[in-house]
């Protein structure tokens, strides 16, 4: 009498779809009527063992670059059967790639940062890592960054851009510097005092960086020119009369920096007057002369011009 018993069963399990950045696969093997079964076919590892039915399969990178791999699943201890096998696939999608941009320089004052994030493979990304604002959130990819003047005064900080709705994949993160160069210093000199009449002002004007400075504010003339930082400034009438002149510096050639002015005020005082006092006529013999002399703002008067 010939007793047939059941053939030996493979199950390997459905195919599955991972992603290249979260590639390791549970698997989930089955059999029947044999004592065990293997895994077999790939290049990477199985943990804790092939021979475990729940393993999870690191596979190789090469294999992850290819974009699939199949695995086998072969019974063993099957008496007198023939070994059963069953297949189950592999497929790696691509992981999410995130740019956050290239590395920034902006001037501290005119430091409102556009970024210039991307995210493919992802749903969209977030910015993090700075203690100032995104606008109009930080899920834009392409918000404007306002830093903190503490950022700002740091003179560099990093931004990082990670992905966001990735599925089975695992978060993508990258970074942008952002760099912050100081922004132009301008000094218009010290506030002085000229004469009415002697009331040309050479002024004393500095830029640093920034290529120049333009002077305005006044009614009078600047010579050579107004882009001269030591120029001559001639006053007008009005502004004589007026007593003060109030001249501005603003710098020039600031490059991403918004231009940066400074004042001075001239003060024009009043010209001295000298009043001799009016004509005489004397008596050759009674000849000695009482002047009558006056003056203002000068300190003091002298007479000269006769020979007695």
């Amino acid at each position: 009498v010939w007793t047939f018993t059941p053939s030996p069963t493979a199950g390997a399990g459905a195919d599955q779809t991972l992603c290249a950045n979260n590639a390791d696969a549970m698997l989930n093997g089955s059999f029947t009527v044999a004592t065990g079964a293997v895994w077999s076919g790939g290049g990477g590892s199985f943990s804790p063992s092939p021979t475990n039915m729940g393993a999870t399969y690191t596979p190789t990178p090469a294999e992850i670059a290819s974009g699939s791999v199949t695995l086998t699943l072969t019974t063993t201890g099957n008496g007198g059967c023939v070994a059963a096998t069953d297949q189950v696939q592999l497929t790696f999608t691509p992981a999410p790639v995130a740019n956050a941009g290239p590395d920034l320089s902006v001037c501290a004052n005119n430091a409102n940062v556009t970024l210039a994030g991307a995210v493919t493979g992802a749903t969209g990304g977030v910015w993090s890592g700075g203690a100032g604002s995104f606008l109009p959130n930080n899920t834009a990819l392409n918000a404007t960054y306002t830093p903190t003047a503490a950022e700002i005064a740091a003179g560099v900080m990093t931004l990082t851009l990670t992905t966001t709705g990735n599925g089975t994949c695992n978060a993508v993160t990258d970074q942008v510097q952002i760099a912050f160069t100081p922004a132009p210093v301008v000094n218009a000199g010290a506030d002085g005092a000229v004469c009415a009449n002697n009331a040309a002002i050479a002024l004393n004007g500095a830029v640093t960086g920034a290529t120049g400075g333009t002077w305005s504010g006044g009614s009078g003339t600047f010579s050579p020119n107004a882009n001269t930082l030591n120029a001559s400034y001639t006053p007008s009438a009005a502004e004589i009369t007026a007593g003060s002149v109030t001249l501005t510096l603003t710098s020039a050639g600031n490059g991403t920096c918004n231009a940066v002015s400074d004042q001075v005020t001239w003060t024009i005082t009043p010209a001295p007057t000298a009043n001799a006092g009016a004509d005489q006529t004397l008596c050759a013999n009674n000849a000695d002369a009482v002047l009558n002399g006056s003056f203002t703002v000068a300190t003091g008067a002298v007479w000269s011009g006769g020979s007695g």
